[in-house]
C-alpha cells in the first residue's frame, strides 16, 4: 500500500507542476504587460501634454480655422485652390441663370412677333435673341434671292431653303457656344475636385505619420490634428466638386432644351418660307 500511494503521488506531481509553471507563466505576462504599459504611459505623458497644447492653442476649441491654420503649406494650398474653385462655380451659377433667363425671354418674344407676322418687331428685336439672328441671316438669304430674279423653279428654291438652314445653323451654333462658355471649367472642377482634395489628404496623413516618428508616440493627440486638417481637404474637394456636378448637369439640360427650341424655330421658319414661295398663305 505505501508503495502504492508513493507511485500515486509521484504520477501527481507532473501535472502540478505543469500547472504551477503556467500560473507562474501567465503572472509574468501580466506583470510585464503593466510594468511596460505604466513605463509608455509615463514616457507618453509629455508628449500628450505638448501635442495637446499644440492642438488646442486657443483653449480646447479646435474648428476649421485652427485647422487651417495648423495646415502644412502645401495641403494650406489645396485648401485655398478648392475654395478659388467653389467661388468659381457658384459665380458661373449666377451668371448663367442671368443669361439663359435673358435668352429664353428674348427668344420667346420673337417667336411671338414671327408668329404674328409683324415684321416691325421682328426688325427691331432681331439682334437681341438667337432665333432674331438666325432670321437674319435667313431673311437676308431669301432677299439675295429676290433680287436675283431668275426663274423661281423648284430646284432653285430647294437649294435656297437648304442655305437658310445651313446659315440658321451657323448662327445657331454660335449662341450655343456662347450659352456653353464656362462649362467646361465646371466639368473640370467636378471632375478633378475630389482628387485635389484626396491630394492634400494624402500629404495631411503623410506629415502626421511623420509626427508620430518624430515624438516616437502614436497617442491620437499627436495624430488627430494632422488628420482632421488633411480630411478638411477632401472636404473642400466634396463641397467644390458636388455643386459643379449638379450645375453642369443643369445648364448641360437646358442647353439641349435651347438646342430642341432652336431647331423648331428653323424648322418652322423654313416651312413659313416654303409657303411663301409656292404662294400660299
Amino acid at each position: 500500500m505505501q508503495v502504492l500511494t508513493v507511485g500515486s503521488m509521484a504520477s501527481r506531481w507532473p501535472a502540478r507542476l505543469r500547472l504551477v509553471a503556467l500560473l507562474l507563466l501567465l503572472g509574468g505576462t501580466l506583470l510585464g504587460g503593466g510594468l511596460v504599459f505604466a513605463q509608455a504611459e509615463t514616457a507618453a505623458a509629455p508628449a500628450v501634454a505638448s501635442a495637446q497644447t499644440l492642438a488646442a492653442p486657443t483653449g480646447e476649441r479646435f474648428g476649421v480655422q485652427e485647422m487651417f491654420a495648423q495646415a502644412d503649406w502645401v495641403v494650406k494650398g489645396v485648401m485655398i485652390f478648392l475654395v478659388f474653385c467653389s467661388l468659381v462655380t457658384w459665380a458661373v451659377l449666377f451668371e448663367k441663370m442671368v443669361v439663359f433667363a435673358r435668352a429664353r425671354n428674348a427668344n420667346r418674344r420673337f417667336l411671338d412677333a414671327f408668329r404674328q407676322g409683324d415684321l416691325q418687331r421682328l426688325e427691331e428685336q432681331a439682334g437681341s435673341s438667337a432665333m432674331g439672328r438666325m432670321w437674319q441671316v435667313a431673311h437676308a438669304e431669301l432677299g439675295h434671292f429676290r433680287q436675283a430674279g431668275s426663274e423661281q423653279s423648284a430646284d432653285r428654291i430647294n437649294r435656297l431653303l437648304q442655305r437658310m438652314s445651313l446659315n440658321a445653323s451657323i448662327v445657331q451654333e454660335r449662341d450655343l457656344a456662347r450659352l456653353g462658355s464656362m462649362m467646361g471649367v465646371l466639368a473640370t472642377i467636378g471632375a478633378t475636385a475630389p482628387f485635389i482634395g484626396l491630394f492634400g489628404t494624402v500629404w495631411g496623413i503623410l506629415n502626421s505619420f511623420a509626427s508620430i516618428a518624430t515624438m516616437k508616440s502614436a497617442s491620437l493627440a499627436i495624430v488627430a490634428p494632422g488628420i482632421a486638417e488633411a480630411l478638411l481637404a477632401t472636404a473642400l474637394g466634396l463641397f467644390a466638386a458636388i455643386p459643379a456636378v449638379m450645375i453642369f448637369n443643369k445648364f448641360a439640360r437646358d442647353i439641349n432644351g435651347f438646342v430642341g427650341s432652336l431647331d423648331n424655330f428653323t424648322a418652322e421658319m423654313i416651312a413659313s418660307t416654303s409657303r411663301q414661295l409656292d404662294g400660299v398663305s
